[in-house]
């Protein structure tokens, strides 16, 4: 059954990505999106590529500081290879990255998976903060426009979350979270009072209560930060690389130039693509493409075809980046630690271990 629904899963989200694909690639023509990314100046790739790692290296510096509590100097080069592989397999699965970056850096660390596993969740918590507060920003002072916002994502999505903030709607979400509390208190309770009489019930209760409280203290593992303006820092580092991702193809397409575009654009066009990569999608396939063509093209009058080559090239090269550096940077890892414990490597240290 578990089986079963891993497939069903994977099934929706590659069903999604093939909507959302067709969505962006509707009404333009192949052969022009062909004959476009043949003007492209593919130079500024490397810049390019440079953001996204260095992105992802300060996402590992920054989830340092929120596991020195559990570790007192965790390997760097761990860190970095499980958020590359994160990244890898989200290519694969979405979300599937999530569970494998901590479960890999838990073994090679020798930390607890739940623990590490409820400090990815604060992870997200503190960038769905910071790119609420940033949505609320573009919204204000640039976009400003509730219609501009309905031709991108859709007169139902914002009518949603429109409907979805008035009083009455919230009240019924309260109800319901206190509903499903009750129920979820009252299943515990009654597991409690079998437990007491069946040895195997109560053993799997001690497993569940240890595996919680370790989930928990992994969530409020940013109590326990000491270095907080480096965190802050990190954090900010991260969102600017970002930015920057968004901006430097402007430079490798001549938008800069043929549609004025800067750093406030490409600002608006990161938070509204990182709404689309939300959706689960493997690695944001399709959605990524169609938010990006869509705010590009109703946004700053980008053509449909210059806004679906960008997305295009852009998804591509961050997919190539980390598929082509994950092995590298686990190899490296393999032999750094080996060296650090041995003082000497092999090549047998390379290969993945069987845990």
């Amino acid at each position: 059954m578990k089986r079963f629904r891993s497939w069903v899963k994977i099934t929706v989200s590659v069903l999604l990505g093939i909507l959302f694909l067709w969505l962006a690639f509707r009404n333009v023509q192949f052969d022009e999106l062909l004959n476009y990314l043949n003007t492209i100046q593919y130079g500024w790739i490397l810049p390019f590529t440079a953001a996204v790692l260095i992105s992802h290296y300060f996402r590992a510096e920054r989830w340092r500081l929120l596991i020195r509590e559990r570790k007192e100097d965790p390997h760097r080069l761990t860190l970095f290879s499980g958020v590359m592989m994160g990244y890898l397999l989200n290519f694969v699965f979405p979300r599937l990255g999530e569970v494998t970056r901590p479960v890999y850096v838990a073994r090679r660390e020798k930390l607890s998976s739940s623990n590490l596993i409820g400090t990815i969740i604060l992870e997200r918590v503190i960038d769905l903060v910071t790119l609420v507060l940033l949505l609320a920003f573009v919204f204000v002072y640039i976009i400003a426009d509730v219609e501009v916002l309905r031709n991108i994502f859709g007169d139902a999505t914002v009518s949603f979350f429109r409907d979805f903030f008035n009083p009455r709607q919230l009240g019924y979400l309260l109800l319901g979270v206190l509903f499903l509390s009750g129920v979820g208190f009252g299943a515990y309770r009654g597991l409690q009072y079998l437990g007491r009489r069946v040895q195997r019930i109560e053993s799997l209760l001690n497993k569940f209560r240890k595996m919680v409280r370790t989930f928990i203290d992994g969530l409020l593992a940013i109590r326990k930060v000491e270095r907080w303006g480096s965190f802050l820092s990190f954090t900010a580092i991260i969102w600017i690389c970002y930015i920057l991702m968004t901006y430097i193809p402007f430079w490798m397409f001549d938008m800069q130039q043929q549609y004025q575009l800067g750093m406030p654009e490409a600002l608006s066009v990161t938070v509204i693509s990182a709404i689309g990569v939300v959706i689960p999608t493997p690695g944001g396939i399709g959605t990524y493409h169609y938010f990006v063509k869509q705010s590009l093209l109703i946004l700053f009058a980008v053509p449909a075809v210059t806004g679906l080559a960008y997305a295009t090239v852009t998804h591509a090269v961050m997919m190539l980046v980390v598929i082509v550096s994950t092995p590298l940077v686990v190899i490296a890892e393999r032999l750094a630690v080996n060296r650090a414990s041995t003082g000497r490597f092999s090549l047998r240290d390379i290969k993945v271990p069987e845990e």
